[in-house]
């Protein structure tokens, strides 16, 4: 078991790595005791089970890393463990051991799940049969903590059902405009690897955090194809200890109420349009780099999107401006793109942002210039 630092930069080792290798399962852990037997159980159990198994423990104070080093000893593919001097943070954590990994395919995996047995010979069927496909992710069942499924799919749970079943294919301006990927349910093929490491320092930025997924995702679709599978590949679990979940039963319906009452009284959502422009810049350079122009002017499109979006309520950018953006397609027909056009005109209706703020104007501005490595 190797201990790496925490380094802002996670690519630099010590060692060359050794050859490729066809499918890699790339799992992060932190304090997953009582979840990883089941995930691990069922990644042993794939009817095209994975080469390599990269680990990246970011330093927990359970079993978690005993737990995988048995499993090592059980296993006929590979296991490699490495464990944090000091926590990164997942979507930090993931970027490590992205750059550890060698296979010409990489599935992520979370500590709490359950994979199905075919989930990795179907993903890597997808993406054997288009040599375009970039990324592949699925639907997944959402089980309850002891792994009993609750009769729901994670799509329709995130409101994204409707919005993926009619795109096989997903273009980039959609992952653009909100996260529709979940890192459990996803593959990607090594060219997207290349292109999202190192992951932007504004990723971590507060005011608008971007986690690894969802950068993977749009680097994906601004490098190739993206393919969507309706059918649930693993099952999902849901319990109060995860860092990020779905919300179940009436918890969905009372946060989007929650959210709706705060339309208008925060001044935090220019900043967060800020935030977003720059990484969408930086997704842009990235595919420029491969050279996906056309892919990249779509997302400096959407960037500029969001910098005119941060300086809704400044003079000259009233609702009547919001209206004249969403005529002419700058919010998608979706029910949440409408309730996004809607909060921008409540926005420009109140008076905390009725203050001609040059200053915030300026910031807004200067964000289209970002450019992140």
């Amino acid at each position: 078991m190797a201990r790496i630092d925490a380094s802002p930069d996670p690519l630099p080792r010590d060692d060359p790595p050794p050859g490729p290798v066809d499918l890699t399962v790339v799992l992060c852990t932190f304090n997953g005791a009582p979840w990883l037997p089941d995930l691990l159980g069922s990644i042993a159990g794939q009817t095209r089970p994975p080469d390599e198994l990269v680990v990246f423990d970011d330093a927990s104070d359970d079993a978690s890393v005993a737990i995988v080093e048995a499993f090592a000893a059980t296993v006929p593919f590979e296991v490699r463990v490495q464990v944090n001097d000091v926590r990164l943070g997942s979507t930090r954590n993931f970027a490590a051991a992205l750059a550890e990994s060698r296979g010409r395919v990489i599935a992520l995996a979370d500590q709490d799940d359950l994979w199905y047995s075919h989930k990795l010979a179907l993903l890597l069927w997808e993406f054997d049969r288009d040599p375009t496909i970039s990324m592949v992710f699925s639907d997944a069942d959402l089980i309850d903590e002891s792994g009993q499924e609750l009769g729901r799919r994670l799509w329709d749970t995130r409101l994204i059902g409707r919005t993926l079943r009619r795109h096989a294919v997903v273009p980039e301006d959609l992952f653009a405009r909100r996260a529709l990927t979940t890192g459990c349910t996803m593959a990607v093929r090594r060219r997207v690897i290349d292109a999202a490491l190192p992951f932007p320092d504004l990723l971590d930025d507060p005011r608008a955090v971007m986690r690894h997924d969802r950068w993977l995702s749009l680097v994906a679709a601004a490098v190739g194809t993206v393919r969507a599978l309706p059918d649930p590949l693993l099952g999902f679990r849901v319990h109060t200890a995860q860092e990020t979940g779905v919300l179940v039963g009436s918890q969905l319906p009372r946060a989007m109420w929650s959210a709706a009452r705060k339309v208008g009284r925060s001044t935090a959502a220019p900043a967060e349009h800020r935030v977003r422009a720059a990484q969408l810049q930086a997704a842009a350079a990235r595919a420029e780099l491969v050279g996906d122009f056309h892919e990249a002017a779509t997302l400096r499109t959407i960037a500029e999107h969001q910098s005119q979006r941060a300086l809704v309520g400044t003079p000259g950018h009233g609702p009547l401006a919001v209206l004249r953006s969403a005529a002419h397609g700058r919010y998608r027909g979706d029910p949440l793109s409408v309730l996004a056009a809607g909060a921008d005109v409540a926005r420009s209706l109140s008076p905390l942002h009725r203050r001609g703020d040059t200053a915030a104007a300026n910031a807004a501005a200067a964000a289209d210039e970002v450019a992140a490595s």
